[in-house]
């Protein structure tokens, strides 16, 4: 998920364990095994013993944005969600790491035999206040998601629904949206063309329900306070102190509350790496991402915690604003692709811990039989490179043909970031180097905090941004899809005509190799041919966790939040 909505652009670790720390498996115990006071006495199917408090204690790397999940536009929002709200269906993982499809707010699902219309049948479920979930509540949820008025940063999720494409741009009326509640316990979704990762949209921030009621009572306020935020899923918020943390509690009304062990969850929010590692290291947290070398050694050795490692399908990137005079520029911009060494950055930013990325879709990501894109397909960056003899010589020309001379020493690159601590620091002063020495340019940092970070990405307030991107469904459309024009997710003022028809044609075929060459062609234009990002690094979990912490998934693609972790005796 991952899941990616506007970007997570934080401390990759910070990233990382929001999402991981945050799903479950096939690991937990079956029944209700609370007693009246809220904590267990009971033990596992596999004889072990459940502690007597079974609370989890993790943290966000940031705040999040929001809890209205049509507005929310981070990964820490979505971590949220998860566990407050029923989705249609849930990614769970199994005992051997894969992944499957069970049944959430929706017990069961068919799809026509063209693959056009899929119908979801509910199951009996109710929000936190005792009234049931209806049909009519994830119609809304699409329906105002795909409202123009509404400028949801997660329209894009539906651009395979019949019409969507035409109601989001305020062409087409919002009925004619292929989304209905056909009675109280039936919902159908009519799409434009097959689409065969569309199941996987379903556990998405926009296909959760929203009270209609709710969302007009609290207008702008709904999602921005925990007494604004009705809950249907295994948890609800019973505080959020804004910057803080975040507490959750188990909700008794939730339909399958008996397979929920833990009574609740608090989330420190913490986005200062030392924080982190030291939280870890006492225990205030259970799980922690990991970067540091010396942190990896101590950690490793301690016979309470183990150690996990994956890919995940995340990608760390800068990206251009294309409405900025200089930066608009294609030999500027493809000079400071080529000047930066991703892996000399790896070892510098992120102590070697992930993989240098010369593309913009992450490994972990696959085109259904085809295959793994990144095993398959040649990285562009890489090809760009190649090609480059001199960087400085292409930073001159552009200079020259904006009239602004040939003296690299006269310009100026801001780039923001969406952070203040020692990480974004380091980051800065290596590409402050990295761009004097190899292109004889200044670099400004610009910092801020997240919110602002966001708030001022979606208005264009920016020159060059560093944001992190993890996907939410496993298919390179997901990875490609955020900067076709329209999208809100990354706003950088780009559109490709060439580009956007090669989506839109991927979007019309079931045929794996055929979508293969579509990707492949549309991610040479955006890193090749127009070089608007910049990518750094494909992240790997790095991952610190209490050995008494289970039900917590390895799989990055799982969606079950904290339902099925526990807490063994320790």
């Amino acid at each position: 998920m991952r899941l990616k909505r506007i970007l997570a652009a934080l401390l990759v670790s910070a990233m990382v364990v929001s999402m991981s720390a945050c799903g479950g498996n096939d690991t937990a115990p079956s029944g209700d095994n609370s007693t009246s006071n809220g904590t267990t006495e009971e033990s596992t199917e596999g004889g072990e013993k459940l502690a007597k408090e079974q609370v989890f204690y993790g943290y966000l790397g940031a705040e999040p944005s929001s809890m209205d999940s049509a507005k929310s536009s981070d990964i820490y929002s979505q971590s949220a969600l998860w566990n407050t709200v029923e989705p249609l269906v849930r990614l769970r993982e199994n005992e051997d790491g894969t992944v499957e499809y069970e049944g959430a707010g929706a017990e069961s699902w068919t799809t026509s035999e063209d693959g056009l219309v899929w119908t979801f049948k509910l199951r009996d479920n109710k929000w936190s206040d005792g009234q049931p979930v209806t049909a009519k509540d994830y119609e809304y949820a699409v329906k105002r998601t795909a409202n123009p008025e509404t400028g949801s940063p997660n329209s894009f999720f539906l651009m395979c629904i019949k019409n969507a494409n035409g109601v989001i741009k305020g062409e087409k009326p919002l009925d004619e949206l292929g989304v209905k509640a056909i009675d109280d316990k039936t919902v159908e979704f009519t799409l434009e063309n097959p689409t065969p990762w569309f199941l996987s949209l379903t556990y998405q921030k926009p296909y959760m329900p929203l009270r209609q009621d709710q969302v007009e009572k609290y207008g702008d306020k709904y999602g921005a306070e925990a007494d604004t935020l009705l809950s249907c899923g295994p948890f609800k918020m019973v505080s959020w102190v804004h910057n803080n943390e975040i507490v959750l509690e188990k909700n008794e009304t939730y339909w399958d509350a008996g397979s929920v062990k833990l009574t609740g969850a608090n989330w420190k929010i913490l986005s200062d790496q030392n924080a982190i590692l030291n939280n870890l290291d006492n225990g205030s947290i259970y799980t922690g991402g990991v970067e540091q070398q010396e942190w990896i050694d101590r950690f490793s050795k301690r016979e309470d915690m183990h150690y996990v490692t994956n890919k995940r399908p995340q990608v760390m990137f800068n990206f251009f604003n294309m409405k900025d005079p200089v930066v608009s520029n294609a030999n500027i911009r493809k000079a400071l692709v080529t000047a930066v060494d991703n892996t000399d950055l790896n070892q510098v930013c992120y102590k070697g811990v992930h993989t240098p990325a010369e593309g913009i879709v992450p490994h972990a990501m696959a085109v259904g039989e085809a295959g793994e894109y990144r095993d398959l397909v040649e990285e562009p960056i890489a090809k760009l490179k190649a090609e480059t003899e001199d960087p400085k010589a292409l930073l001159i020309k552009g200079m020259e043909e904006l009239g602004l001379g040939s003296d690299p020493s006269k310009l100026t690159i801001k780039i923001s970031v969406g952070g203040v601590d020692q990480w974004y620091r380091t980051y800065g002063e290596y590409i402050q180097q990295v761009y004097k020495n190899k292109l004889g340019i200044n670099v400004e940092i610009v910092m801020n905090e997240w919110a602002t970070f966001s708030s001022n990405i979606s208005s264009g307030d920016y020159q060059m941004g560093n944001m992190g991107w993890t996907e939410d469904y496993n298919d390179p459309m997901a990875a490609l899809e955020i900067f076709e024009t329209g999208n809100t997710s990354v706003n950088t003022g780009w559109s490709n005509p060439e580009y956007d028809a090669l989506l839109k044609e991927a979007r019309n075929t079931s045929d794996d190799q055929k979508r293969l060459e579509l990707y492949k062609q549309a991610e040479d234009i955006l890193c090749y041919q127009e070089a608007l990002v910049v990518p750094m690094v494909y992240v790997n979990n790095s991952t610190f966790r209490y050995n008494f912490l289970k039900g917590s998934p390895t799989n990055p693609w799982a969606s079950t939040g904290l339902k099925y972790v526990y807490i063994l005796e320790h």
